[in-house]
């Protein structure tokens, strides 16, 4: 009797355990620390590139040095170094920003005046505020949102850059730009800046823009955009010799006996007036056909009115200025390292305005082969012919050619070397 007692106890007690055990075992784990949050700089996102070339004008044109007539940065013959280029960004969230460093001869084309403040050295530099995902805001110096190229030749289809990016179009500004999504497919940009390629402002006046980003399809993109406002000075420097002096009624230089020679600025407020101002219309649309094969369509319309100053009137009037063009291109992927690229581009400017000679237009043709053996290295080798022709005598001689000669066209080899992070 006794020891069946001590049978039941002992099975009573082993049960327990077992109970226990169990009980013990069904207890969530205790919750891990949450981990340690990454460093700061590890949200930056740096990138750096080299780019170079060697360049072939059959035109041979004297100086060698000189670069080739109405191209954005290639230099006629020999080799070449372009720029090297330094990037770094952290996305806002809410708080971001972007700084771009360039140096090189192509940094220094592409600042223009603002290599006299020592900025040919900064093409981007911003801060950028994310209130909500459907608008940022960029403060600071940045590249132009209108055309279908950019400064970068790794980022466009073919290794120079046509006639619509360097002579039609705005290549930086500074000031304040909106993007604001308003749905999946449509969003829209907006621009308050100084102008056209100034970080520092030659008037008082603004200049606004606007474009809207619709993507209809996922391999379907079209932009179209406007920007406006006064480009020229709102005043001038006038020298009046001795015994004159500035007559703000007469416009111009007045006797005044006794008078020194002296220089006067005068306001040129009108240049600031709406029909003064700068206007550009510009149209990408882009396409890919299949996986392998893409197109682009660049369209661009501008005018100006330049304020001139009549001395026999004594009035001054606006003189309006237009250019437009359209550039279409193609790529296709041959193979994982291979491809080929093609551009076509008519530009006219008839006031010569842009291109600074009277009533020409002109035409480019452009194949490039692609090599890409590695995700860091690009080799571009590009055959590109430019034609001018003369609206009175049909063919313009603007292409230099050897010292003192000149022909109505130019064509060019150039083998683009790039190395790349991205």
């Amino acid at each position: 009797m006794k020891r069946s007692i001590q049978v039941v106890l002992g099975a009573l007690l082993g049960l327990g355990a077992v109970s226990a055990t169990r009980i013990a075992s069904a207890q969530p784990a205790a919750p891990e620390p949450p981990p340690a949050p990454a460093p700061w700089y590890r949200a930056i996102h740096f990138g750096a590139f080299a780019d170079g070339y060697a360049g072939l004008n059959y035109n041979f044109p004297k100086p060698q040095t000189g670069q080739n007539a109405f191209r954005a940065y290639d230099t006629t013959n020999g080799f070449a170094l372009s720029w090297i280029g330094l990037d770094a960004s952290y996305d806002p969230a809410p708080v971001g920003g972007t700084l771009n460093l360039r140096l090189g001869p192509t940094a220094q084309a592409y600042a223009g005046d603002d290599a006299n403040y020592d900025l040919q050295y900064v093409k981007q530099a911003y801060a950028s505020w994310k209130p909500f995902d459907a608008l940022e805001l960029d403060f600071g110096k940045f590249d132009t949102i209108y055309g279908a190229e950019v400064a970068e030749s790794q980022n466009n289809m073919n290794y120079t850059r046509g006639v619509l990016y360097w002579l039609a179009q705005p290549l930086f500004h500074t000031g304040l730009r909106a993007n604001i999504n308003v749905a999946p497919m449509l969003s829209f940009n907006v621009l308050a800046v100084n102008g056209w390629n100034d970080t520092v402002d030659n008037n008082t006046g603004k200049s606004y823009g606007l474009q809207a980003v619709l993507a209809p399809a996922d391999n379907v993109g079209v932009s179209l955009g406007w920007i406006g406002g006064p480009e020229q000075n709102d005043a001038v420097s006038v020298h009046c010799p001795q015994d004159t002096q500035y007559d703000a009624a007469a416009h111009g230089c007045a006797p005044a006996a006794n008078t020194p020679a002296a220089s006067y600025t005068v306001d040129r407020g009108g240049a600031n007036h709406f029909k003064a101002w700068k206007h550009l219309l510009d149209l990408v649309a882009t396409y890919d056909a299949t996986e392998n094969l893409s197109f682009v369509l660049n369209a661009d319309y501008g005018t100006e009115g330049v304020r001139t100053f009549d001395p026999t009137t004594q009035q001054t009037n606006i003189d309006r200025k237009r250019w437009y063009g359209a550039m279409l291109g193609a790529r296709y992927q041959l193979t994982p390292v291979w491809a080929v690229a093609g551009r076509g581009e008519y530009y006219k400017d008839p006031q010569g305005y842009t291109t600074g000679t009277n009533g020409i237009s002109l035409a480019t043709g452009t194949l490039t082969i692609e090599a890409k053996p590695t995700d860091n290295l690009i080799l571009r080798l590009e055959n590109r012919g430019d034609f001018a022709f003369d609206a009175a005598s049909g063919d313009a001689k603007v292409f230099p050619r050897k010292v003192r000669d000149f022909k109505k066209n130019q064509f060019t080899t150039t083998l683009g070397v790039v190395v790349t992070t991205n």
